[in-house]
């Protein structure tokens, strides 16, 4: 299993490199110039694209015939699954940092970036919620369809996270008066409906695999 998390983070790396050049150059002007709206999409968008990183080893994989290769070696496709899973959890985290970087340097240069402190942990929590619907709903796709559409399942897979979360958002919205408690407790709804889809679909995932003929 650690063999395995660690070919994963080694061939996500080269990709999050080049991905984290691109945070510190626009994350440094984003800290110099004082701009909410930046700032949220840097926040987001940096939290997705590590975890889009993650995803795209796997449709490599595949299409290197690694992924086959795997098979022969004495591991369980169930760990080959879980081993994925926690390495998109894992860059998920590393974009949560660049983030929380980016934020807390304009923040001592600026003062609170939002109108209202507890805006910036929404915000985060909408990047994290929708990194973990995305893979919640890529692996089964993927391993239940084929490799020859991982690119198309990735952004499909993108587009099904964004409307969950604008669902569930919605729904708080209509349901929840506002108010600092519940909008802690739209928060934790959020964070907990995406862990949920993400944990479920874990073993959904290796059953999928299991069924494989390869």
């Amino acid at each position: 299993m650690k063999g395995l998390i660690k070919n994963n983070f080694y061939a996500t790396l080269s990709g999050a490199k080049t991905l984290s050049i691109v945070m510190i150059l626009t994350g440094a002007f984003i800290v110099a110039v004082i701009s909410q709206t930046l700032l949220i999409a840097y926040i987001i968008l940096g939290i997705i694209g590590f975890s889009e990183t993650a995803l795209a080893i796997v449709r490599d994989e595949c299409s290197s015939k690694w992924g086959k290769y795997k098979l022969t070696l004495p591991v369980r496709r169930a760990d080959i699954i879980k081993s994925q899973f926690l390495n998109q959890l894992l860059w998920t985290l590393v974009g949560t940092l660049f983030a929380v970087t980016a934020t807390a340097l304009s923040w001592i240069l600026h003062g609170c970036p939002y109108d209202h402190p507890i805006d910036i942990v929404t915000t985060f929590v909408l990047g994290i919620s929708i990194s973990l619907f995305m893979g919640a709903v890529f692996f089964p796709l993927f391993y239940a369809n084929g490799e020859e559409r991982g690119s198309i399942f990735i952004g499909l897979s993108l587009v099904c996270a964004f409307v969950f979360d604008y669902a569930i958002v919605s729904l708080i919205n209509y349901f929840i008066e506002p108010g600092l408690r519940n909008i802690l407790l739209g928060i934790l709804i959020l964070l907990a409906s995406s862990i949920l889809a993400f944990a479920l679909s874990c073993p959904l995932t290796i059953r999928i695999f299991k069924r494989k003929e390869w």
